[in-house]
């Protein structure tokens, strides 16, 4: 992964007593180790987050964890855990559907597959995982971390390729010259801004929160944080949401027979 860091310092007010110098509310700092497995001209690539690793595999572990539960003993008559296991996969499936119709289907394993990971993820930050002393930086929520929505925007874009090249082939990408040819740098562009767009929203929403928390943390540490925290949770849903509704939005458009 790439390595993305960001330090800034707080005013004395707002820097926790006991421990002089020392920032918490730095999301952007992260445990980074270094492999030495590419060139220098490659040294970003060398880079690793493990906090970002640690929380992604607990978020992964989480889910697989709760589909095997879900799954275990299905019954017509569902118990109070499969009915939150079915509420969330008719919430995922009312995405497909409203922006693709019936076709919305054949994407839904990886629409559904997105809103849960980040969903997990989201919420994983709102834990105090951030008291857990680490050499370099903090357990924060793996979206905190630009590399995470960077790579998720990616998967988007190659699923909306992949789904779009299934359906037309190569005539696919007509649509880059359509409705003149003129407006080929135009679309190849939108290509960009969109990948763009999911990562940056997501990004900086779930960092300015990790930020804005820590702040409150050192400026009122009894009250403002539960305040905040109530607000990230909310963020962390919608983010997740949004961040599939597009994604699904995305494929659906570029999928169809008449674009």
């Amino acid at each position: 992964m790439g390595s993305v860091d960001r330090a800034f310092s707080l005013p004395d007010a707002l820097q926790i007593k006991g421990n002089p110098g020392t920032v918490l509310a730095n999301a952007g700092h992260h445990w980074a180790i270094q492999l030495g497995l590419w060139p220098q001209s490659l040294d970003f690539l060398n880079t690793i987050h493990l906090n970002t690793l640690i929380m992604t595999w607990a978020g992964m572990a989480l889910i697989l964890l709760f589909a095997f539960l879900f799954t275990r003993k299905l019954a017509l008559y569902p118990s109070n855990f499969q009915v939150v296991g079915e509420s969330i996969f008719d919430l995922c499936r009312s995405i497909t559907t409203s922006t693709g119709g019936k076709k919305g289907d054949t994407f839904l394993f990886y629409i559904g597959s997105l809103f849960v990971f980040i969903l997990v993820a989201n919420l994983m930050g709102q834990l105090p995982l951030r008291l857990i002393p680490l050499p370099q930086g903090e357990l924060i929520a793996a979206t905190g971390d630009f590399n995470v929505p960077a790579a998720l925007a990616v998967f988007t874009v190659m699923m909306y390729f992949y789904f779009g090249i299934k359906k037309k082939g190569l005539s696919y990408f007509k649509h880059y010259i359509q409705p003149f040819p003129v407006f080929l740098p135009f679309n190849i562009l939108e290509d960009f801004t969109r990948p763009f767009s999911l990562m940056l929203r997501l990004y900086a929403n779930i960092l300015v929160g990790e930020l804005l928390a820590g702040i409150m943390l050192g400026a009122a540490p009894y009250v403002a944080p539960s305040m905040v925290i109530c607000l990230e949770l909310f963020v962390a849903i919608i983010q997740a949401y949004i961040f599939a509704v597009l994604s699904s939005v995305y494929i659906a458009l570029l999928s169809a027979e008449d674009h």
